[in-house]
C-alpha cells in the first residue's frame, strides 16, 4: 500500500479545482485525483527537458 502526505493549496487554487471535479464531463471524482494527474502530468513535462 502506498503512503501518502498532505499538500497545502491556496485557497483560490482549491475552488478552481473544485470547479473542475463538479464538472462530471471531465471526468474527475475527487480533488486528489486530480491533483495527482496534474502533478504526474507535470513531471513528465519536466522529465522531458531533464533528459
Amino acid at each position: 500500500m502506498s503512503s501518502y502526505t498532505n499538500v497545502a493549496l491556496p485557497a483560490e487554487l482549491a475552488k478552481k479545482i473544485d470547479e473542475i471535479v463538479k464538472d462530471a464531463n471531465l471526468g474527475y471524482k475527487t480533488k486528489a485525483e486530480f491533483v495527482k494527474e496534474a502533478v504526474r502530468l507535470s513531471i513528465r513535462e519536466i522529465s522531458k527537458y531533464k533528459h
